[in-house]
């Protein structure tokens, strides 16, 4: 090959990555419309700033009075969803049927125990084609389903 060749192949290989950069790019704003990625957290609606938690560090009596925690944050076409809950029989069952209402597909779910008297939920799940909702408000309907459950 000569030097020729290997430029007219850079270059086109150049022009490809630039028009797939432009279709990912118009992909990304036609997947968010306004999903722009966030977080929201608390059992009042607070927002969560990513500094640290005074709540790892308080007595359990007062960690569960505040409860339930949940934070949700979109990512693309999937949610991240951490909960941190009273320990209540049936708690999973009322939040994977809030998740379905919702119209988000559960991908992958973990339950941990926290103390005595917690559990800590991470749930990855996938927004549905009728899943129009914000972060918050999927924060605020998952708190209702739980501090209902009790």
């Amino acid at each position: 090959m000569d030097i020729n060749t290997n430029l007219e192949k850079a270059i086109d290989y150049v022009i490809y990555l630039e028009e797939r950069v432009r279709e990912l790019e118009q992909k990304q704003s036609n997947n968010t419309s306004g999903k722009k990625a966030a977080a929201a957290w608390g059992h009042n609606g607070n927002y969560y700033d990513g500094g640290g938690s005074s709540s790892s560090r308080c007595c359990e009596e007062w960690c569960v009075a505040s409860l339930p925690e949940v934070k949700a944050r979109f990512s693309e076409n999937e949610v991240l969803i951490i909960i941190h809950c009273e320990k209540q029989k049936g708690i999973m069952n009322k939040i994977l049927a809030q998740l379905e209402n919702l119209h988000l597909s559960v991908i992958s779910s973990s339950v941990l125990p926290f103390g005595k008297f917690t559990l800590d939920v991470t749930i990855v799940a996938q927004m549905g084609e009728e899943f129009n909702s914000t972060v918050s408000a999927i924060a605020k309907s998952l708190r209702q389903a739980i501090s209902n459950s009790k």
